[in-house]
């Protein structure tokens, strides 16, 4: 998404607090907050919502910017796939970058076996 690119070239992370009962199309503005590090919030009502609590919160705890996860496995792996709000280098290999890092931030990866034998055995 052409928004999410330039937040994250700009070295923003938007966080997007969203209250409805209704239908609302979420589904193409969360591209904007997944890919620039941030959140989605969906609240049904202000009334018997956690939105203050949560607005207090987001800035108040501790968050890193603009961080660099390198990938390092034995010689047996190779990264499969990788989840998480990161961002591939286009020059290095196994090396991503991230824009908005907290202690709620998640990232997994799938090791493929590098060699049909599996693991050496010494």
């Amino acid at each position: 998404m052409l928004q999410a690119a330039v937040a994250v070239q700009a070295g923003v992370c938007v966080d997007i607090f969203a209250v409805t009962n209704e239908y609302t199309d979420l589904a193409s503005l969360k591209f904007i907050s997944i890919e620039s590090g941030g959140s989605l919030f969906l609240y049904a009502n202000t009334d018997d919502s956690t939105l203050p609590q949560d607005m207090y919160r987001m800035p108040s705890r501790p968050y890193a910017f603009t961080c660099v996860l390198r990938l390092r496995t034995s010689t047996e792996f190779k990264p499969g796939h990788s989840y998480g709000h990161f961002f591939p280098d286009p020059q290095y290999e196994n090396v991503q970058h991230i824009i908005c890092c907290d202690f709620f931030a998640t990232y997994a990866y799938d090791f493929d076996f590098a060699n049909n034998v599996g693991f050496y055995r010494y």
